[in-house]
């Protein structure tokens, strides 16, 4: 797997469950290459960050100078 196939896979996992496979070919990757491990816990942050936002919609419609 290189780091096109394994950035899409991370993408798709966010998504639906990867096959047995997938997962394997994901981490075997994973373990060599650091810039993709930076991907995989930026898009988490990303998608930790919009589940906080939609519990908490209001925060963006105060007024930022109070």
């Amino acid at each position: 797997m290189n780091c096109h196939d394994a950035t899409r896979t991370m993408s798709e996992e966010q998504e639906r469950s990867l096959t047995l496979g997938e997962q394997v070919g994901l981490n075997v990757h994973l373990a060599a290459c650091p810039p993709c491990r930076n991907f995989r816990r930026q898009i988490a942050f990303l998608r930790e960050s919009m589940r906080a936002y939609a519990r908490h919609p209001e925060a963006d419609e105060r007024d930022p100078s109070q």
